[in-house]
């Protein structure tokens, strides 16, 4: 089975390289844009950009021509609301534009647990999240979000706020207070293995849903080539993380230093229509994450998204994750999607003994985009640990604004 990865992962890289010789990360590759189009937060996720509101409008499956979906976009359009605000001449006569943005997501679902063959359906909200962002002037702005659901992971909290500042054209922006590093691709399903993690019956959390940190990051975004990132962040919250049960990844307040990097190909062809590959590092002391990923997108209708990523405590644990997904768009609003995962953890007992744990995952999936502002997931899933076999199906709606 760790073969089949490992073939599939060199197979994608290998198809990259070919073709230069002549990145939701499956939203970045599905529309050709960055994920900071979208979103205001330069990682992507939280509030969205004008561009990131209106793209879905667009996408939907029924197009905005129709009168009854026209009726249910104007309730709701932005525009029809005081987003920017004028406060008229001040000082010296001079007129300072302020503006603000509000966002939200909303997610309910229906899931199985694969810990034991009894586990019984479950239907709960996993996201009730707000958005908030005020731009006294074109150069700073403060970006605010809250999540309502319960904390639920180790390390896990329910707010992040920070101010972006950006003083020049050709200057890198800066970005400071609670947020998350820039790391890896940012996702908002939970389950997959780039952050977390093979376990005894079920994978574990490496990294929470919604991680964050205080701390100061620099993002230089200027040129459509590349994308570059800096940061150093406090551990608070990764120090909440454990392995065996209660020996944290991290000590408290130990810096926590990251670097990632992602190029976008100025290559396209027929066949190639987008793609991007990077790289990225998190160290704090002992504790080492790194990620790599490729995105392919095949004349306009399949996306390729592939990734591998390694932690490592030094003396605890090591683990080495493979992702693969397919996304297809036949029409638009339908996404059906396969997923092919492997995580493998090693866990060192004593300096001469290991304990090897493997898990594997193969998700069918299908994502529908009806109407603006909202989205379904549906997935078959088939997961296999060291205890059990197990098979789950899952369903979740997404309101989003």
């Amino acid at each position: 089975m760790k073969k089949v990865f490992i073939i599939s992962w060199s197979v994608l890289i290998y198809c990259f390289v070919l073709h230069i010789a002549y990145s939701t990360p499956d939203l970045s590759l599905q529309t050709g844009n960055k994920c900071s189009k979208c979103h205001v937060n330069p990682q992507g996720g939280g509030i969205r950009t004008d561009f990131g509101w209106k793209y879905l409008r667009d996408g939907s499956h029924f197009p905005i021509g129709n009168d009854w979906v026209k009726k249910i976009y104007d309730l709701f359009d932005k525009e029809t609301y005081a987003k920017d605000l004028q406060f008229g001449d001040t000082l010296v006569g001079l007129n300072f534009p302020q503006s603000f943005a509000y966002g939200m997501d909303f997610r309910f679902q229906s899931v199985r647990s694969h810990k034991t063959e009894f586990a019984k359906r479950r239907y709960f909200p996993m996201e009730a999240g707000f958005y908030f962002l005020f731009k006294p002037a074109d150069w700073v702005s403060l970006n605010c979000q809250y999540n309502l659901g319960p904390i639920i992971f180790q390390g896990q909290d329910n707010w992040m706020s920070s101010l972006n500042f950006k003083l020049g054209e050709y200057l890198p922006e800066i970005q400071v207070g609670k947020f998350q590093p820039s790391f890896g691709l940012r996702d908002c399903d939970m389950t997959k293995f780039d952050r977390r993690i093979a376990s005894v019956d079920y994978t574990s959390s490496l990294f929470p849903p919604e991680y964050s940190e205080f701390g100061l990051e620099f993002s230089y975004r200027n040129l459509e080539m590349f994308d570059f990132f800096l940061g150093m962040f406090d551990s608070r919250f990764l120090s909440q993380v454990t392995v065996f049960g209660n020996i944290p990844i991290v000590i408290k307040h130990n810096p926590t230093f990251n670097l990632k990097f992602v190029f976008y190909p100025p290559f396209s062809s027929d066949i190639l229509t987008y793609s991007f590959v990077g790289s990225s590092l998190l160290k704090n002391g002992n504790f080492v994450y790194s990620s790599s990923f490729v995105g392919l997108n095949f004349f306009e209708l399949f996306s390729v998204l592939s990734e591998i990523s390694y932690s490592n405590l030094k003396d605890y644990r090591r683990t080495l994750n493979f992702i693969n997904r397919i996304y297809f768009t036949p029409f638009r609003g339908f996404v059906p999607f396969l997923a092919i995962e492997n995580a493998k953890t090693t866990l060192e007992i004593t300096p001469r003994t290991s304990w090897d744990l493997d898990n594997q995952s193969l998700i069918l999936g299908f994502k529908y985009f009806p109407i603006p502002y909202i989205e379904t997931n549906c997935e078959y899933r088939f997961f296999k640990s060291m205890e059990a076999k197990s098979t789950r199906w899952a369903f979740q709606i997404h309101l989003y604004y």
